[in-house]
């Protein structure tokens, strides 16, 4: 990914029932790729979870938002899967990456 961009970071914390919650993150995930300006995802589970969706600009997370689907897997988090979440939108301006040449060990 180029910079400028955006992430949207999903913290939360499950509640006790999570009957159906991988299925609809999987479908969910599936779904948000296949959204105008999607760049990719990145997650982590541990006590908490944490998403990571990057996306070209602001009109296209607030597509993604507003997508009836992920408004309904929205309100199912609320009622069922999480305890609490919280969202952060933010600009990536610059990024850097390191990965380390395993064939030459």
């Amino acid at each position: 990914m180029t910079p400028p961009y955006y992430a949207v970071i999903f913290t939360s914390r499950h509640s006790t029932d999570t009957a159906g919650y991988t299925e609809m993150a999987e479908a969910m995930e599936t779904l948000a790729a296949r959204q105008p300006g999607y760049l990719g995802m990145d997650h982590a589970r541990s006590e908490i979870g944490i998403t990571i969706s990057y996306w070209k600009d602001l009109n296209a997370i607030r597509d993604w938002k507003s997508n009836l689907a992920h408004t309904e897997a929205q309100k199912l988090g609320k009622s069922h899967w999480y305890d609490s979440y919280t969202v952060r939108v933010c600009k990536v301006e610059r990024e850097y990456a390191f990965q380390r040449d395993t064939n030459s060990i």
